[in-house]
């Protein structure tokens, strides 16, 4: 997601979401290495951009890991629980909007949001986004290369929406499927896909 935002010169964004990821990790065990790997690495692009310098970066290797019940909230993040989906993975739950400026990550898992996204907030996941609600920011799954991943939600009117590295802007969706339900992914040559999600109803 920050990667998107600084292509499309939406510096600001960019540095908010890196800003967001060192601040989570400084919640993290002080012997996991990795994540301190990660943390320098985002401060690094933090600079870049703030310099200036709208190089694009792969994404940096994160340490699999959600925010664990009973936690501190942060004040730019929904206050939320964790709970495990069926596949085993573990999920983020969000069951309250998502109001402008707002950044949700789910980090190692899928995102699950059990309201309206409104426009300016942002959903991140390194797995499958689900939104039960109207989703209006922004959302990208399969955030750490999980091109597999999807979004799906109910009511598809967002800026942007994407898997890993591919993306489709509010002038990509089709009109017949703005403002309905949707299931966005990946296709065999990695262009981001966007079709109807059916509801399982069959009319008499």
């Amino acid at each position: 997601m920050a990667e998107l935002s600084a292509r499309q010169g939406r510096v600001a964004d960019a540095v908010a979401i890196y800003r967001h990821l060192v601040g989570a990790a400084a919640g993290a065990r002080p012997d996991a290495p990795d994540e301190d790997a990660s943390v320098e690495r985002w401060k690094a692009r933090i600079a870049e951009l703030e310099g200036g310098v709208i190089a694009v970066a792969p994404p940096p290797a994160v340490k699999a890991a959600v925010r664990e019940p009973g936690s501190p909230a942060r004040a730019d993040v929904t206050p939320a629980a964790a709970s495990a989906n069926v596949s085993g993975r573990p999920s983020l739950v969000i069951a309250q909007p998502v109001r402008s400026g707002q950044v949700i990550y789910a980090e190692g898992g899928d995102l699950i949001v059990v309201a309206a996204v409104h426009s300016g907030a942002q959903l991140m996941a390194d797995g499958n986004i689900h939104v039960y609600g109207a989703l209006k920011g922004r959302a990208v799954a399969g955030a750490h290369g999980a091109r597999d991943a999807q979004v799906f939600c109910l009511a598809l009117e967002a800026e942007l929406v994407g898997v890993d590295t591919g993306y489709a802007t509010s002038d990509d969706i089709p009109p017949d499927l703005w403002g309905g339900p949707a299931r966005v992914f990946l296709t065999p040559e990695g262009r981001c896909s966007v079709v109807a999600l059916s509801s399982g109803k069959r009319r008499p």
